[in-house]
């Protein structure tokens, strides 16, 4: 064979074995999945296999003819393992990679290694090698131990092609993915086809060796043009088989061609392959016709959510339905639902901006609305105005984080205008894929805070009650006592009259404070009122000569609220007039509630006028008792309804205090001023927004 032909060849197998260590290499640096290892393998078991026979053709030296010999039979074990590992691993095969059955192949590939290495010493492959003019001899010099040897590469090697062409015939789709597997499949074909040609006879060469040199070069291909081990097939038995929802395949003429275990629930009959979709999921022709993109449909007993998803492989086009069975989310959705339905507490669900997209029904028990009516409006809308924008900064705050749970109480109106107070818990629940917003929980505790407060007046009404008893009693006690000595020892009538009027004073503080003790406190029975009958009884009990009264107010104009203590409004009005309406004044002194010595002022009665009107006309508005006396000094209005505070030497400041009290109950509002003939006013507005 001419010089030149051998030069050639042998540059051709150098820069082969170099292309193949090159790509060895390439994929170890920029692959991190472990699978590609075995591919590094089977890449560099080519190098060791064309490199030194490139350079065999050259050299003439038998020592390292030898030493050349034993690195291409090393390499093609090495090549050969390489190429069936990484096919088990590109193809899925988990039960072939277990280490037990792994390290068998390994166990066989390493007792090889140790043949071929001492082969020099006991030649069970090879005779004593001779070299000759033939290029690569492949039946030149071998014994029976060679093709004991060369049957092992071969089954690896076969076995590794037959995985990649199953994986080829697997392949779904036109895309990158079978273009993958094509060039899988004939990388390793061609160098394989070449040495069977060669060892069969039929081409006196072994081709094999320039065959690895397109195996290079159609991995190199699939590696950089089509992202092989980038986009890798992942194999159809591992997942889709394995996957918990089920998929139906369905050709153009909606035919099932394939389906996965998991279907079997829905369709149990076996021979269901061939069948059209419509006498066998009847539920799913509106998704295959594009009418919807999911619907739910029951079969079996099993509820099922279905989707549809076309597939097109450029030669025919199909659809592939996907069915998960919901039942169990079904039910816990409907148990939900029935706890949330019942539960006595509003329970609102509202997006990012406050928008509600949910109320529970019962809303409509606590609020008055039904559970739709408020869907789609801002939740603050029923928030009262003074607390809204509180309620916003809090919300948003929610919304921001880092908290996700926010305590509030805020007034809300009721559908018939009336304000509520709530109080409850929000949750921001936006990440949650099902609820995918804020939950708030709320409950109705406007009576509980009304008998808070009212508890609240009843211990400051106790307070007070025990120093009007620790102080007031005493003192005309102390004078009873007193006077009781001296009429013991002088048997003057002005000492017993002296008693008489310390124990009236006492008897009138004890009715006075067992009136504040019932007033004002919450309504429980509250009825229309006839105000006119009210103030008529009041008048009866407390008219003297020197005050006239004057009821100019509507017939059979009624208030709702408690008569009783609506007598006590006017009994203590009118009797308040009585004693400090009159004209004439003069200075003196009164010992207060509060123990200390005020500067007083004493009238002389003159005549009075007590005109009870509609406040502003209006009847809606509420009432106003006036008089056309002195009237109040504007620096003591301030303090005119505080219990104890009076200008009277005889009177004991709880009179005005009990009005404010049973106003205040009645959830009315007073206020005091200057009447038009310069006396007393007061307006009791009984539509106060409160």
């Amino acid at each position: 064979m001419p010089h030149e032909f051998t030069m050639i060849h042998a540059v051709s197998l150098v820069l082969i074995g170099l292309l193949n260590f090159s790509l060895a290499v390439l994929v170890l640096r920029t692959r991190a999945k472990a699978d590609v290892v075995p591919l590094s393998g089977f890449l560099g078991g080519i190098t060791l296999w064309t490199f030194p026979q490139g350079v065999l053709l050259l050299v003439t030296n038998p020592a390292i003819g030898l030493a050349l010999s034993v690195v291409i039979n090393a390499g093609a074990v090495i090549m050969a393992t390489g190429l069936f590992h990484f096919a088990l691993a590109y193809t899925g095969r988990t039960n072939w990679l277990r280490p037990g059955r792994l390290g068998v192949i390994y166990l066989g590939t390493c007792a090889w290694l140790i043949v071929i290495l001492t082969d020099p010493l006991h030649n069970w492959m090879h005779q004593p090698i001779q070299y000759t003019q033939v290029l690569l001899p492949v039946v030149e010099y071998q014994n029976a131990g060679y093709w004991l040897y060369v049957f092992w590469n071969w089954s690896l090697s076969a076995g590794g092609i037959f995985l990649f062409f199953i994986e080829y015939l697997e392949a779904r789709g036109s895309g990158v993915y079978q273009k993958q597997a094509r060039l899988v499949v004939l990388a390793p074909l061609i160098p394989g086809t070449a040495n069977v040609l060669a060892f069969s006879g039929i081409t006196e060469i072994n081709y094999s060796v320039w065959g690895f040199g397109a195996t290079g070069i159609l991995i190199a291909v699939a590696l950089y043009q089509y992202r092989w081990l980038d986009l890798l097939p992942i194999a159809r038995d591992t997942v889709v088989d394995e996957m918990r929802d089920g998929y139906v395949v369905v050709d153009d003429e909606r035919r099932i061609v394939d389906r996965n275990p998991a279907s079997e629930s829905l369709l149990p009959d076996e021979q269901v392959i061939g069948h059209p979709i419509t006498s066998v999921l009847p539920e799913c022709l509106p998704l295959l016709e594009g009418a919807v993109q999911e619907t739910t449909f029951e079969k079996h007993g099993t509820i099922v959510d279905a989707s549809v998803s076309v597939v097109e492989d450029g030669q025919s086009s199909g659809a592939v339905l996907m069915l998960r069975d919901v039942t169990e989310q079904r039910r816990a959705e409907k148990r939900f639902q029935a706890l949330i339905e019942n539960v006595s507490d509003i329970v609102t669900v509202v997006d990012e901006n406050g928008i509600i997209t949910y109320t529970s029904p019962s809303i409509e028990t606590i609020l008055g609305y039904r559970s739709d009516v408020r869907i789609g409006e801002s939740l603050f809308r029923i928030i009262h105005d003074e607390d809204r924008a509180k309620a916003i900064t809090e919300f948003d705050a929610l919304c921001d984080g880092p908290q996700t749970e926010r305590r509030f109480e805020y007034r809300v109106r009721h559908r018939d205008g009336s304000c509520l107070v709530l109080e409850g818990v929000a949750v921001d629940l936006r990440d949650n894929d099902i609820v995918g917003g804020v939950v708030i929980n709320s409950r109705d505790v406007t009576e509980r805070n009304n008998r808070e407060r009212e508890l609240e007046r009843t211990n400051r009404r106790l307070e007070e009650f025990a120093g009007v008893i620790s102080h007031d009693l005493r003192t005309p006690l102390r004078i009873a006592r007193q006077y009781t000595e001296f009429a013991e020892s002088s048997a003057d009538p002005d000492d017993f009259q002296a008693i008489t009027n310390a124990h009236d004073r006492m008897e009138q503080m004890i009715t006075n404070l067992l009136t504040m003790a019932q007033a004002g406190t919450t309504l429980t029975d509250p009825e229309p009122v006839d105000l006119e009958s009210v103030i008529t009884d009041a008048w009866s009990i407390t008219q003297t000569d020197e005050v006239t009264l004057e009821c100019e107010l509507e017939p059979e104009w009624t208030v709702v609220g408690d008569r009783t203590q609506l007598l006590h409004v006017f009994e203590n009005l009118f009797r308040n007039t009585v004693e400090h309406g009159g004209a004439h004044t003069a200075s003196g002194q009164e010992t207060a509630a509060n123990g200390t010595d005020q500067t007083v002022t004493q009238h002389d009665a003159s005549p009075v006028t007590i005109r009870i009107t509609h406040l502003e006309g209006n009847p809606d508005r509420g009432f106003v008792v006036e008089d056309d006396g002195v009237g109040i000094p504007p620096a003591q209005r301030e303090f005119v309804f505080e219990r104890g505070q009076t200008t009277s030497q005889n009177g004991m400041g709880f009179g005005l205090a009990i009005v404010r009290d049973v106003i205040d109950a009645h959830n009315w509002e007073i206020t005091v001023c200057d009447s038009a003939a310069g006396g007393a006013r007061f307006e009791i507005m009984t539509k106060a927004d409160r």
